[in-house]
């Protein structure tokens, strides 16, 4: 029931109003039919409120006069003066119908729609419109409701809430005392709740819940309406679901038509159609109407149907302080529908402004002066004051007449970087990320009772509200009664879980013990597919994991992660044992350790996942994983020395022993022959250099690793410090030191420096759009006794499917075949979007799959210059991509290949 809740928990909060005198009413068309939702402003004191689904309105306000005004989209508003004493005033409103002309002058020579005119303007002035509030406190009043239409039968006998206190909470089990109830087509919920709410640029946020009363089930109360808040149609994503019209790129997915004009007060409203290019789950479409010579939105009436079903949402703007238009009225309704499940929801808010503050460093545009008299009263227009070249490039831009697309996205960088540079400088430069939203429930919030509710509900109740505020009421009076009675009556006692059977469920499927105060003991159970593996070196591998750790007060902790296994056919005991002692939290100071016996990749660990190998092994008889045997032991210390600056020493030992098939196994083909546990590489083949083969050896080396992140962000929990990525690259630098023994019949020891340098980053480029990149580079200093466990690896994945979703791999050649001990060159480039080719097509343009085209280079002594490009979906189904790549060696055409991706990770 969660997912019913999080609709309504969206845009804002609230405090008790001052109690007073009343206005209400109810608010119609010409027809006599109400207005669900319309908007009652208040002037004065900058507040509003709704209407019910009904048209009725009630707003309680001090005595004295007012103007207030009633609007509602696509009816013209109503201004009423207002003079409040001691009675209530009854005050039936009738919106008359808005009609839009199309003005002669928005006839253009060009043929243009004026539409597109209009639109590059509002684009290229939205970051200026998203940045013009430093600090905003305001306190509404939300009301939202719900209508259960339909409930599958097979899901209907599973559909029981259990109800207590001022909630109806979900079944759980349990033995509280609880009265169970079936929820079935026709039942309504409702809540409502004040709070109150403060804004802080850039990107703060604190809600005070104050009173809450709500017929939810319990789990609502876990949904954060934060997401929506911080949602700005100025935004170039509304709220991570879809792309806003208003968006950089709101030209390549978005056709806008002119509607018209209508004049209000001293203002002309522009009406512009909001058509998608294609059906999509990620795009709106709708209306929206724009304030001539502002540029600003004036109201939105916007819907996006998705995999829940269809949202509308609907606000209406209003110059609330200083020029500045702010939403004074949210509407959202949804008709949810999926899996056979239906249900209407909606809610309304009455929001009161009580202090705005303009961001008096970002200085507004020359051309964006206008009288406000009349409108909203104690409205002032800043100075203005031309600040810098950029603005005055600003002001250039927007004194023509028509913007090009150019022009455009030139005016929305300009302003975005205007908008930067107005913060201050302990914000600009702080590079720790914070809460951006705080939340505080007042004690008792969900306590207060009807005669509270009665006095400052400024949006009436409908019929289905009161009714599901009736059951809920009923159920809480049978358990009051009910608690009481059970007071009297002697209380059995909870019988113990049987101990055996404990046990055998700790031991089967794991289980965590606290000991004492920062004491844990964690087993990994015997019972997990994941522990179940298979090679024809070992055969069958099976065993389980512990961890033990301990955390004291100043956070400083020591680990240790035990694993062990038994591998059947070879008869050997695989086990390995790490640990590490981290302290000094804001350095990120660690030392560790590695040791163990273990049955090791050739391929360093980045070739086939092991599931994977096991599943074609047993199922299609192709050991792709070559292995050997490593008795290991390696020390390190890790630390950062500054922020985004990490540096990690280590040394290690190795005895490593060439390893052979020892399982023919397969519940298939048995008739086939396993391949030997040999990689199939140019430097291993016939007439090759024998120092390059594999062979027992002792092995030592020493191990420099440095990455640095300029400008790396960061955030704190439970004070200990979390990187959060950058908007520069991260480069990465290693030089290891190796000892091999290349004779062991002669004793004798090689020495060899390798360097191998690095540059890699991910970044969001646009609406759902992303590009990844990897550059590297390494070689050696001698290489002439390497053997073929110390060259350089790469990531090849020639099998059809993969279930770990690689940024750096190469999707054809064999296994191993690309690993080399020169020189090399290495390059993975990945752009990902929305919209490319397919999904320009009907059938798949409303999924929310993303398109993504791949390059990937490599250049060593046997693939000179060897090019992949590929193209893929992924997204499918959420968890799952397909693609085709082709294969190219010194640009001519060599192999192509099908790849299906499963991204568990």
């Amino acid at each position: 029931m969660k997912f019913f809740i999080g609709i309504f928990l969206i845009i804002f909060v609230s405090v008790p109003f001052s109690h007073g005198q009343i206005i209400k009413g109810k608010i119609t068309d010409k027809s006599g039919e109400p207005i669900k939702y319309s908007t009652i402003y208040i002037k004065e004191l900058k507040q509003g409120t709704t209407s019910n689904t009904k048209g009725y309105y009630e707003i309680k306000l001090p005595s004295g006069q007012y103007t207030v005004i009633y609007q509602s989209l696509g009816f013209e508003p109503v201004y009423a003066n207002i003079r409040l004493s001691e009675n209530t005033i009854t005050k039936d409103i009738i919106l008359p119908v808005q009609y839009y002309e199309i003005p002669e002058v928005r006839v253009t020579a060009s043929g243009e729609d004026p539409a597109y005119i209009i639109m590059r303007k509002v684009i290229g002035m939205a970051p200026y419109y998203l940045n013009n509030v430093s600090y905003y406190k305001a306190d509404v009043y939300l009301k939202g409701n719900l209508l259960i239409r339909k409930i599958p039968k097979l899901v209907q006998k599973s559909m029981k809430v259990r109800s207590s206190g001022n909630t109806i909470s979900a079944s759980a089990g349990g033995k509280s005392k609880k009265e169970e109830k079936t929820i079935k087509e026709g039942d309504s919920f409702m809540m409502e709740s004040f709070n109150e709410m403060e804004f802080t640029a850039p990107d703060k946020y604190f809600q005070k819940v104050i009173s809450v009363n709500s017929t939810f089930p319990d789990q609502g109360n876990e949904i954060s309406p934060m997401d929506f808040i911080e949602a700005s149609f100025y935004q170039p994503v509304i709220a991570d679901m879809a792309i806003s019209p208003l968006s950089p790129a709101a030209f390549s997915h978005y056709n806008f038509k002119y509607l018209g004009a209508s004049a209000q007060g001293n203002f002309m409203i522009n009406k512009i159609q909001i058509i998608p290019k294609r059906k999509s789950q990620q795009l709106f479409e709708g209306t929206i109407y724009i304030i001539e010579d502002l540029w600003c939105l004036h109201s939105v009436d916007l819907t996006n149907e998705n995999l829940m079903g269809k949202i509308r949402v609907q606000q209406l703007y209003i110059p609330v302080q200083d020029a500045i238009w702010m939403p004074v009225s949210h509407k959202f309704e949804v008709n949810l529908g999926i899996m056979g499940f239906k249900a209407d929801a909606g809610y309304g808010s009455s929001v009161k402004y009580i202090e705005v503050r303009p961001n008096t460093a970002l200085k507004r545009p020359e051309t964006i002066t206008t009288d406000y008299s009349g409108l909203s009263g104690n409205i002032t227009n800043p100075p203005y004051t031309v600040s810098s070249k950029d603005k005055q490039k600003i002001d250039k831009i927007l004194k023509k007449n028509e913007l090009s697309n150019r022009d455009m996205v030139k005016l929305a960088g300009l302003i975005e970087k205007e908008s930067k540079r107005t913060l201050p400088d302990s914000i600009r430069n702080n590079l720790e990320i914070k809460e951006k939203v705080t939340h505080v429930l007042e004690k008792d919030a969900d306590k207060k009772d009807s005669s509270y509710w009665a006095k400052i509900r400024p949006i009436p109740l409908s019929e289905v509200d009161i009714r599901s505020i009736r059951v809920r009421d009923s159920i809480k009076a049978r358990l009051s009664s009910a608690e009481t009675k059970s007071d009297t009556l002697p209380q059995a006692g909870n019988k113990k879980e049987n101990k055996f059977l404990r046990s055998v469920r700790n031991i089967g499927f794991g289980h965590s013990w606290n000991w004492k105060p920062g004491i844990k003991l964690t087993f990994g159970g015997l019972i997990d597919a994941e522990k179940l593996r298979f090679n024809t070196v070992d055969g069958f591998v099976y065993g389980t994991d512990f961890r033990f750790s301990k955390t004291w007060k100043n956070k400083n902790s020591l680990s240790f992660y035990p694993d062990i296994r038994w591998a059947f056919s070879r008869e050997q005991l695989i086990w390995r044992l790490s640990g590490n002692y981290s302290f000094g939290i804001m350095k990120q100071k660690q030392i560790f350790f590695r040791t163990g016996i273990e049955s090791k990749d050739i391929n360093n660990g980045v070739g086939i996942n092991t599931l994977l190998n096991s599943a074609t092994s047993l199922l299609l008889k192709k050991n792709y994983l070559k292995l050997y045997e490593a008795k290991h032991l390696a020390l390190g210390y890790r630390t950062e020395i500054s922020n985004g600056l990490d540096i990690e020493l280590s040394a290690g030992y190795e005895d490593r022993r060439v390893l052979s098939n020892t399982s023919d196994f397969s519940f298939f083909r048995s008739s086939d022959e396993y391949s030997d546990n040999i990689p199939a590489n140019d430097y291993l083949g016939s007439g090759s250099n024998p120092i390059n083969a594999l062979r027992n050896q002792e092995y030592f080396d020493f191990v420099t690793n440095v990455t640095y992140t300029p400008r790396q962000r960061y955030r704190r929990k439970n004070d200990i410090k979390i990187p959060e990525g950058s908007d520069w690259p991260t480069f990465s630098l290693t030089w290891k030191h190796g000892i091999n023994e290349y004779s062991e019949m002669a004793d004798k020891y090689n020495h060899f420096d390798m360097i191998k340098f690095g540059v890699s980053r991910q970044h969001n480029i646009g609406a759902f759009s992303k590009i990844n990149w990897i550059l590297r580079t390494g070689g050696y200093l001698n290489n002439t006794n390497l053997t073929f466990y110390d060259f350089f690896h790469f990531n090849s994945q020639p099998f059809p499917l993969l279930i770990n979703d690689y940024q750096d791999a190469f999707m054809i050649p064999s296994f191993y075949s690309l690993s080399t001990p020169e020189i090399y060159g290495e390059a993975h480039f990945k752009y990902t979007s929305p919209y490319l080719f397919l999904k320009l097509l009907p059938v798949l343009s409303n999924t929310l799959m993303r398109e993504n085209i791949s390059l990937s280079y490599l250049g060593s002594r046997y693939h000179r210059n060897y090019t992949e490009i590929g193209y893929s979906i992924s997204e499918i189904f959420f968890i799952g991509e397909a693609g085709v790549y082709f294969g190219f060696e010194d640009i001519k055409y060599k192999s192509v290949g099908v790849k299906f991706v499963l991204k568990f990770n």
